[in-house]
């Protein structure tokens, strides 16, 4: 059950960049007005065809944002981690959600109404011409993954993965279980585990337990995908 948060330290406004032009009164208003939500590992935060009335703030945690096919296939379409914002895309197209949202463990979110970020627009020109060039940025990430999932080779993707997923999160640990990066490039999970134990022995990654991947060698993993492409 999601659990309001009594209290944040921080804005989850200022890890934002759309909005830096806020002034601290202007992001202590915005947030005064937001909604400080816990969920627990598991929890469904939204669900396909829900209204898109907010944006959705990563202040901890992870979100698993997915869809199912027809034939209850899931597909990952992206992990999101502290800092991340979600929804902004399609805030103003009065449309629904297309994906589902998902805690991944215990995580706490920010969920700013439609209503004030368009308020807030109307003050702040420049916080529009932020989400415009959030969305060009988003775009031009699932650009990357259809080119990645063009790829045949499991080994190839897997290291492309990698590579994607060091560069989505800028660090160099990666914190995922096998079932996720399976959903998430379409491949089989015991495929998956291979292909990154073989990876461990050529020194392009170390494996911490069964969720922690730490890149050691770009350079091979970049090799591996680059020669598939």
């Amino acid at each position: 059950m999601k659990l309001m948060c009594n209290s944040c330290s921080k804005f989850c406004t200022s890890k934002i960049p759309i909005f830096e032009p806020l002034s601290l009164e202007e992001q202590k208003e915005l947030i005064s007005k937001a909604q400080h939500l816990d969920y627990k590992r598991g929890e469904n935060i939204f669900h396909e065809y829900d209204p898109v009335d907010k944006i959705i703030i990563i202040r901890y945690g992870k979100v698993k944002i997915n869809r199912y096919s027809m034939e209850g296939k899931e597909y990952v379409l992206d992990i999101l981690t502290e800092g991340d914002i979600y929804g902004e895309q399609n805030i103003f197209s009065g449309k629904v959600f297309e994906t589902n949202a998902v805690a991944l463990g215990e995580c706490g979110l920010c969920l700013i109404s439609l209503t004030d970020i368009q308020q807030l627009i109307l003050r702040k020109p420049e916080i529009g011409i932020k989400i415009l060039s959030m969305v060009g940025q988003k775009l031009s990430t699932a650009n990357e993954l259809v080119q990645l999932l063009s790829i045949n080779d499991a080994k190839a993707r897997v290291a492309g993965f990698l590579l994607f997923r060091s560069n989505r999160i800028k660090e160099q640990t990666i914190e995922l279980t096998r079932d996720d990066i399976s959903a998430y490039i379409n491949v089989r999970r015991e495929t998956i585990s291979r292909k990154l134990s073989e990876l461990c022995k050529e020194g392009a990654i170390k494996l911490e337990g069964n969720r922690k991947i730490q890149i050691l060698n770009r350079d091979i993993l970049r090799d591996i995908f680059e020669n598939e492409m």
